[in-house]
């Protein structure tokens, strides 16, 4: 119980702020185990992941903001959609890393490009055949053609 005017921790925190953390957190963690890398090949993760890491903390303040200068009784509450948005989201993101996992980096990107293009934003089939191929041949053309650098193969070995 809070006193008239204070606010308490919890309502700082929403799910999307803690899901930014977490992403945050593995995002660092990532960053982290990168500096095992070698010179020649630690700059490209390096240059995502740091990029990545401002965008998430330009975020997370945003939303610890939205959440301090907001009044609790006109703040969106913690409804079912928000949440299930939230799962959903997450979802997507199991998804990827799965294609990935299996398929490799360039094949996935491709795989879930179309997934996401197709179902989630509901583009036709035309547009989202066309993005995700031109995803794919431009992973493979930039990175094992132009820069010699293979990408994660998956599993699978594609």
């Amino acid at each position: 119980m809070s006193l008239p005017g204070h606010r308490k921790f919890t309502d700082l925190v929403s799910p999307g702020s803690g899901l930014t953390l977490v992403f945050t957190a593995g995002v660092a963690l990532m960053l982290w185990a990168s500096l095992g890398l070698s010179k020649t090949s630690a700059w490209i993760p390096r240059l995502v992941l740091c990029a990545t890491l401002v965008c998430l903390l330009v975020q997370l303040a945003r939303e610890l903001r939205a959440a301090w200068t907001a009044f609790p009784e006109i703040r969106e509450p913690h409804a079912h959609g928000f949440h299930r948005r939230t799962l959903i989201a997450v979802g997507w993101l199991v998804l990827l890393l799965l294609l990935t996992w299996l398929f490799g980096v360039a094949p996935a990107s491709a795989l879930f490009c179309l997934a996401w293009l197709r179902w989630h934003a509901g583009e036709n089939r035309t547009v989202s055949l066309v993005l995700s191929a031109g995803l794919g041949l431009l992973l493979w053309i930039l990175f094992p053609v132009l820069l010699g650098v293979d990408l994660y193969p998956g599993l699978l070995r594609w």
